[in-house]
């Protein structure tokens, strides 16, 4: 009867060594993939800390580029207003005219979100935030899209009329700072601006209107960067007290 049992013995014997052996794998496979988490919820958390720093940087340049472009608004639109006889052509007008030659170009800090693609990190994520995030970046290459078309009008059209018509700007009496001071010493005197000429300019007046329908667009394009930034916070916020 022992020996007639034998095979029976070794069998359970041996398939109790195969399930031994497969919850070994088993114990030793998630405890892979707990470290796995670990690791991959380790590197999101520090990844998380540089893209709030990141967008605490983009936020300080935007609110910067937002009030310029109100300036901006405020300097097309005032332009408009002396053009239009509205208001009189006074010592303001040449700062006008050269403030609006500026080029401006919003530059993110990148680094977090560039690591993030890389590793691959971004499924791991929440939804809602996956998508503010998303939205923010894509928000970031309209914002580019129209800078750039900004600044190439200000480049092929209005900074060639304002130096060939309007080199008079460049004077000690122009109101805007820079210009005041860098000519404040120059002994020759002023040229006047010629006032009939100014209000006759129809392509002055297309170009300033172009400046102003810019600047409008890009300050709210900057202001729609800075909510979105800021709903990222928040969520991020949030996430680091759960």
């Amino acid at each position: 009867m022992a020996d007639d049992n034998k095979p029976l013995k070794y069998a359970r014997y041996a398939i109790g060594e195969i399930v031994l052996v497969v919850i070994g794998i088993l114990i030793a496979l998630q405890i892979n993939n707990w470290n796995e988490e670990r690791k991959i919820n380790g590197s999101i958390k520090e990844h998380l800390i540089i893209l709030k720093n990141n967008l605490h940087e983009d936020q300080f340049q935007l609110r910067e580029l937002e009030q310029i472009m109100n300036d901006n608004v405020h300097y097309s639109d005032s332009c408009m207003m002396q053009i239009k006889t509205l208001i009189p052509v006074d010592n303001k007008t040449t700062k006008f005219l050269g403030k609006l030659m500026l080029e401006y170009q919003f530059k993110p800090n990148k680094n977090a979100i560039e690591t993030i693609t890389q590793s691959n990190e971004l499924p791991f994520f929440p939804a809602d935030l996956q998508t503010a995030i998303l939205d923010y970046y894509a928000l970031i290459e309209s914002v580019k899209e129209r800078e750039s078309i900004s600044n190439n009008q200000i480049q092929s059209k209005y900074e060639v009329h304002i130096n060939e018509k309007y080199a008079l700007i460049f004077q000690k009496d122009n109101e805007w700072s820079f210009l005041k001071s860098y000519y404040k010493d120059d002994p020759r005197e002023v040229i006047k601006l010629d006032v009939d000429d100014f209000l006759s300019d129809k392509k002055l007046e297309a170009l300033v209107t172009s400046r102003y329908f810019q600047s409008e667009h890009l300050k709210n394009l900057y202001a729609g960067l800075l909510d979105s930034s800021t709903k990222i916070l928040k969520m991020l916020d949030e996430k680091s007290n759960q």
